[in-house]
């Protein structure tokens, strides 16, 4: 069985990455698919003693990312314009992994311009896994978010139907019949 599977650096419980996450899966599971995720702050130390967990982990990913129909990457946007526990994590990963896989990048926060500069600057490393291009690539900024109160942060509905429609546009060629009737 095939799934979306997401790879990101530190989603923690109340980040906005952790939030795109959920709706990301929410969005998915309207879709009956399947979405996984995998969080490259997992990843041991590389260490001595954790060698044999982190190559374990490691293995692990790659076979997800092989049953993957679809590669999400979801990571803040830094100042330092490269996500660390990310670039660890895909630096291990070997060549052309994503290879014939759709890649969304999705970044959360900062400004708009940080997506291009996060592409630019990660782009050798996207290409030696294999991608050529991203499918779709959104920002997901401070006005896309709706919070109340405190409730926790939900996406604005503009911002969840440009995610729901970079997702429908990967789906598309993945279920062309159920989008030949729409």
């Amino acid at each position: 069985m095939s799934y979306f599977l997401s790879i990101t650096g530190s989603p923690t419980k109340f980040s906005k990455s952790g939030f795109l996450l959920r709706s990301i899966g929410v969005i998915l599971e309207q879709r009956a698919v399947d979405f996984r995720a995998i969080h490259a702050l997992d990843l041991p130390v590389d260490e001595p003693a954790t060698r044999r967990i982190a190559a374990q982990f490691v293995a692990d990913t790659v076979e997800q990312i092989e049953l993957a129909s679809t590669i999400v990457i979801v990571t803040p946007a830094n100042k330092e314009s490269s996500p660390t526990l990310l670039t660890t994590l895909l630096n291990l990963l070997p060549d052309n992994i994503f290879s014939g896989k759709p890649v969304l990048l999705f970044v959360t926060g900062g400004f708009s311009d940080h997506v291009a500069l996060l592409e630019r600057t990660l782009g050798d490393l996207f290409f030696r896994l294999g991608t050529k291009t991203f499918a779709a690539r959104l920002h997901i900024g401070t006005g896309s978010w709706i919070i109340v109160g405190d409730d926790r942060p939900r996406l604005s509905r503009a911002a969840e139907r440009e995610i729901a429609n970079a997702l429908d546009l990967v789906l598309q060629p993945l279920r062309p019949e159920e989008y030949s009737a729409a």
